[in-house]
């Protein structure tokens, strides 16, 4: 881990802002996420900036500027290509819906901005023009030690911001740091703030966390502390041999949404769909992961004609990830057997012809008929796939047509 940050640390255009600040009698602090990790050795991605300059007088000292949330005194200030938030110092103020504060109180004081923080590690500001590091809480140390420490009164902070305690669990897992025990045992009693965060943001901290190497580390610290009972409580109150394996399961997964899977996989029978939507996970993400809870486990799979089977019910786009949690489920290994189906239609779209070919080589109309012999079609190419050409499937169609004209 880095001891200082240096100058050259941080990006030529977030430097001319601060200077810029700087010639009109201001300063400008670089603050947030992006120092934790520089100082940890990490790429840094969004870059915040802090100043003792009103809003007002932002917005006068540069030419592009967006008011995004000026009334909490945050500009958004157009440069070289980018965007970059600029918000003027701030102090305690009450938070009466738990999320943001009543009013503002500007402040000129970079220590009393940072006393509102939520963690120690955040709580760290840099001015690239004096080279001057700012951490009145003992960040730097706390970054050394790997832990997360609320700033100042663990329950005041999570009492202003109730996302304040599912962060402090996210960043248990993706810096691998561990809650310090004053800070962890402040969630509990303060559960009822996080309780009135909207569904979205509990969401995009959940996908989060697992992004992270071992997403397990933030649901055992949600487990614990009582904020996975008041998210998913049918979660929280599986059996400790059952929740354990499901986090093996989502550590051993690759992407985020296999993981989500995993995780949910014990519930799959019990109202999963219902909690996706009411936390507002996409239609598509919803799709997915309610695809990989249903076919995971497949039954019956014996020929190769039950895997092209299977492969249809599941769909090809979907197919990676069913198999990969099936696999970490311990269903039978299919990934091999639905590899080797390749290129072979699974749908009556990908057969070799098409209706308007039925239509014009038998005399078709549309309707159902033409509907009810492309699907007679591809169960035939389901157990013989060499039947998928141009003529071999229109004689089979001619066939089958002329069959049904003799019935009726």
């Amino acid at each position: 881990m880095c001891t200082r940050i240096r100058p050259e640390d941080i990006p030529t255009p977030v430097i001319e802002l601060c200077q810029t600040l700087a010639r009109n009698g201001q300063r400008g602090w670089v603050v947030g996420g992006c120092l934790r990790d520089i100082l940890r050795g990490q790429p840094a991605s969004d870059w915040d900036l802090a100043t003792d300059a009103r809003p007002e007088q932002v917005v006068k000292m540069f030419p592009r500027v967006i008011p995004t949330g000026i009334q909490h005194g945050t500009v958004t200030v157009r440069h070289r290509g980018n965007g970059y938030e600029v918000t003027t110092l701030r102090g305690e103020g009450a938070y009466s819906d738990g999320r943001r504060p009543d009013h503002v109180e500007y402040v000129s004081d970079i220590r009393e901005d940072l006393s509102r923080r939520d963690f120690t590690i955040n709580a760290l500001a840099y001015d690239p023009v004096a080279d001057q590091l700012e951490d009145p809480f003992a960040g730097l140390d706390d970054l050394s030690a790997k832990l997360i420490r609320a700033v100042g009164e663990p329950e005041r902070r999570f009492s202003e911001d109730g996302l304040r305690v599912l962060r402090a669990a996210r960043f248990a897992a993706t810096l691998e740091f561990e809650l310090d025990p004053a800070t962890e045992a402040a969630i509990a009693p303060t559960l009822p703030t996080f309780q009135r965060v909207s569904a979205e943001r509990v969401r995009e901290e959940w996908l989060k966390a697992l992004k992270a190497r071992q997403p397990s580390r933030a649901f055992r610290v949600m487990r614990r502390t009582g904020i996975l009972a008041a998210t998913y409580a049918e979660l929280a109150e599986l059996d400790e041999a059952v929740f354990e394996r499901a986090l093996d399961t989502v550590d051993a997964a690759r992407e985020p949404i296999v993981r989500l899977a995993a995780l949910l996989y014990p519930l799959r029978a019990r109202g999963v769909d219902a909690w996706l939507a009411r936390y507002r996970f996409a239609n598509a993400e919803r799709e997915r992961v309610l695809r990989m809870l249903r076919y995971a486990e497949p039954e019956g799979i014996v020929s190769a004609a039950d895997v092209r089977r299977y492969a249809r019910q599941v769909g090809r786009a979907f197919l990676d990830e069913v198999t990969e949690l099936g696999a970490l489920v311990g269903a039978e290994p299919l990934a091999e057997r639905v590899r080797a189906i390749g290129d072979a239609p699974l749908t009556t779209r990908e057969l070799a012809l098409d209706g308007r070919t039925l239509m014009s080589e038998l005399g078709l109309k549309p309707g159902p008929i033409l509907g009810q012999l492309l699907e007679l079609l591809l169960e035939r190419v389901l157990d013989r796939p060499e039947l998928n050409t141009r003529e071999g499937l229109l004689a089979l169609a001619r066939t089958e047509y002329e069959a049904r004209a003799e019935r009726e």
